[in-house]
Order: structure tokens, then sequence, then C-alpha cells
């Protein structure tokens, strides 16, 4: 029978490795998916943030908020990109450029 401490360190090494593979397989950006619309109005939102153009990245998200709606995008890259217009919105628009074109570069073409 194991004693207490192996059984301890047991746990704490099959935690760490169950933690070592959700951060591996779990990480990079929310895929947008491969919609040529999605593509479309996420370059838009691009173009906006960088021209500094509140309302342009006000209807930018409108247009990526009907794009979920029609199925053609998922909640948590609508949220990510959503998070990074408001950020932009609230006067930081370069960290918002940064985090958008972050996020365009972890994009899968095929998913």
């Amino acid at each position: 029978m194991e004693t207490t401490s192996k059984m301890t360190m047991r746990r704490i090494a099959t935690a760490t490795a169950l933690l070592w593979a959700a951060l591996i397989c779990g990480c990079g950006e929310a895929q947008m998916g491969a919609d040529p619309a999605t593509f479309k109005a996420v370059d838009a939102l691009y173009t906006a943030v960088s021209l500094r153009e509140p309302a342009r990245v006000d209807h930018c998200l409108a247009t990526l908020t009907s794009l979920h709606e029609a199925g053609k995008l998922e909640r948590g890259p609508l949220d990510a990109l959503g998070g990074i217009a408001s950020e932009a919105k609230a006067g930081s628009w370069e960290s918002a450029q940064s985090r958008l074109a972050r996020f365009m570069r972890g994009q899968s073409r095929g998913r």
C-alpha cells in the first residue's frame, strides 16, 4: 500500500501533466472559421482600428454580430473581437491594433 506522501506526489505529478496538456492543446486564439465574409469583416475591423475611427469600428462590430447570428461566427471569436474593439474605442488604439494583429495571425484558414 502506498504511503500518503507517495499518493500526494503522484497526484501532484498527474495534475501537473494535465495542466501542461491543457496549456499546450488549449493555447491559441479563438478560431473564427473559414467563412470569407467573416475574414473580410475582421480585415475591415483592423482597418477601422488602424485609422482610429470609432464609427467604422461600430459598423464592423455590427457586421460581425450579424455573421454570428447567421451561424458564421462563433461566440468566442466574437467576444474576443468585441473586447479588442472596446479597448480601441476606450483610447488604446495601438494596443488594440496589436491584439487584433495577433488574433489574425493566430487564425487557421481551414477550420
